[in-house]
């Protein structure tokens, strides 16, 4: 049915609910979670799903989904490697939530494309807004002031294949990189480092060319496999 201008608009000629499915080992969680959306977000269909093998099921059988939220066992050693099977059968967005996370979690998840990682933590409001801006196209993973904050983060040495000079990359734009993989805006970077972010801009695009690379996530993932764990720890670049 079609909306006619001027008279109020019927259920028949609203939109179809955006389909979501959250797959939690644990029911009360995900449980908790379809109740509040199901409440604050009427635009949305939440189903529950129990376990992998009944995502994959839904997956392979073709089933429409909008959005995919999985959440990782808390004993899980690697939630990426447990994610993986989903990754390779999910066409919609997959959103990970975790109980704990850290930059190199972060990065590793924005190289494996993922649209979203959130924390158990987070508030159920907070949850939803990520969602609604997944459904949107956008992407949301968490940024701690000390992953840019040179005075406060921890000295990370790069592997020797990243060492100065590598890949003819000069010490600055090594550092630069290891910014890029923690998923760090030119703006950011220019900050931490100290720099113009025309400056920063003109490093993203020299790494850019020498690893052959059309974007920032093929950068980080490109790295990633390499092994690159984080910015340079040169003093005095």
């Amino acid at each position: 049915m079609t909306a006619v201008p001027g008279q109020p608009l019927t259920l028949d000629a609203l939109p179809p609910r955006r389909r979501v499915v959250v797959r939690s080992a644990i029911r009360v969680s995900s449980d908790a979670l379809k109740t509040f959306i199901d409440a604050r977000a009427p635009e949305l269909a939440v189903d529950s799903c129990p376990s992998d093998d009944d995502l994959l099921r839904r997956l392979r059988a073709g089933e429409p989904l909008d959005l995919v939220v999985w959440q990782a066992n808390d004993e899980a050693a690697d939630p990426l490697a447990d994610l993986r099977p989903i990754l390779g059968g999910a066409t919609a967005p997959v959103i990970l939530v975790v109980d704990r996370y850290d930059a190199g979690l972060v990065s590793r998840a924005m190289a494996q494309g993922l649209t979203g990682l959130v924390a158990q933590t987070m508030s159920a409001d907070l949850v939803l807004c990520v969602i609604r801006l997944a459904l949107a196209g956008g992407t949301y993973f968490p940024c701690e002031p000390t992953w840019f904050a040179p005075a406060a983060a921890p000295e990370i040495v790069p592997p020797q294949g990243l060492r100065r000079g590598a890949l003819g990359l000069t010490p600055r734009q090594l550092d630069v990189l290891g910014y890029i993989c923690q998923g760090m805006s030119n703006k950011i970077i220019a900050r931490a480092l100290g720099m113009r972010e025309t400056t920063v801009k003109a490093h993203v695009m020299q790494i850019m060319r020498r690893l052959n690379a059309e974007n920032r996530t093929q950068v980080a993932l490109r790295v990633s496999q390499m092994g690159f764990a984080g910015p340079a720890a040169e003093k005095g670049a």
